[in-house]
């Protein structure tokens, strides 16, 4: 049997994994999920979805580097966590190193992640240590 904070490890490895699964969001959110961008605007699921799958965004790595913490209560949960992203948007490469904070929220007995902000491609890790 899996520990609250296995799942929601489980969740955060699975939105990493966009290079093969773009539209897992879809099926791991609240309804009420929003995820806010580096330009500090908000976007639903559906939207993000749209995003990775549109013939502007070539996505060729999203790789977990590390969870820097990560926190379980009985219906809720928190993490953050920095990804490697390598895509190009509209012919334009980018190599970032982004840090993301989730939290998420218990749903009948099932982990969905439910709200997430994302930060520009720039993270110094060293300032985790």
């Amino acid at each position: 049997m899996f520990s609250d904070s296995q799942h929601i490890e489980a969740l955060i490895k699975g939105f990493a994994n966009r290079a093969e699964n773009k539209s897992f969001l879809i099926s791991n959110v609240t309804v009420d999920f929003l995820a806010i961008r580096p330009s500090g605007n908000p976007i639903t699921a559906e939207a993000l979805v749209g995003m990775y799958n549109s013939e502007d965004l070539v996505v060729q790595l999203s790789e977990l580097v590390k969870i820097h913490r990560l926190e379980a209560n009985s219906d809720w949960g928190f993490a953050a966590f920095t990804l490697k992203e390598a895509f190009s948007y509209k012919g334009e490469q980018n190599n970032d190193l982004s840090s993301y904070s989730m939290t998420f929220k218990k749903v009948e007995g099932t982990w969905k992640i439910s709200w997430m902000q994302r930060s520009q491609g720039t993270t110094d890790l060293s300032t985790w240590n």
